[in-house]
């Protein structure tokens, strides 16, 4: 009984390191650009933001403010996966594996990127292409958000399984939506490129999860 004692309380010291480095993350923001972080809070209001803030210097990803929003929105599914196989009593007990699947998204949303940036570079569409990525990353930005406090919360206040995977499946319904709605746009602007934009779908939405998912989380299901 001590050491599964003993191991609750380890697991449970890390996480909260986690869960602080996402604060301290989103007081980052704060100092950064605090009109901005308060404009990208409003969901209803995306399109608005959008428009203010789609720039050269706000397309470059590497900026202090859009990076620091990337890792909370990788901190975020990983920590979903975190809470997610605690609900199931499949916890994450060492620091070690959450790194590793924290660097591993990283590293397939990196490799992702520069795939999809060199593709439409070569087919000319980049610079058409780009507002379009803004908005998706601006969306998944808002929604990691807000699924960040929901996660807090569930970890902490251990609700029922229903209830986690039932909003869970809410908010990845919502997100689904807003992304239909990108793709959609892009269908009705570019009609002649709907065979790249099908093959843009397949081969880097929807394929790439599949191999993460067979790499990094199956494998030690």
């Amino acid at each position: 009984m001590g050491e599964l004692i003993y191991r609750t309380s380890t697991n449970q010291d890390w996480v909260n390191l986690i869960f602080l480095a996402n604060l301290l993350l989103l007081v980052a923001l704060f100092y950064l650009d605090s009109t901005r972080l308060s404009r990208l809070l409003r969901f209803y209001d995306t399109n608005i933001y959008i428009s203010k803030h789609i720039s050269d210097k706000n397309l470059n990803y590497l900026s202090p403010f859009n990076f620091i929003s990337f890792i909370l929105t990788l901190n975020t599914i990983c920590l979903f996966f975190l809470v997610f196989s605690s609900s199931k009593n499949q916890y994450l007990e060492f620091a070690f594996e959450y790194y590793y699947l924290f660097f591993a998204l990283m590293l397939f949303f990196i490799l992702r990127f520069l795939f999809v940036q060199f593709l439409m570079n070569q087919l000319g569409l980049l610079k058409r292409m780009k507002p379009l990525f803004f908005k998706s990353f601006t969306h998944h930005t808002q929604f990691a958000f807000f699924f960040l406090g929901f996660l807090f919360f569930s970890y902490y206040a251990k609700p029922p399984g229903l209830i986690l995977i039932s909003i869970s499946a809410l908010i990845g319904s919502l997100w689904f939506f807003y992304q239909s709605k990108i793709i959609i746009s892009l269908f009705r602007s570019r009609p002649r490129d709907v065979i790249y934009i099908i093959l843009y779908l397949c081969t880097l939405k929807i394929i790439p999860w599949y191999w993460f998912y067979f790499f990094t989380i199956e494998s030690r299901l």
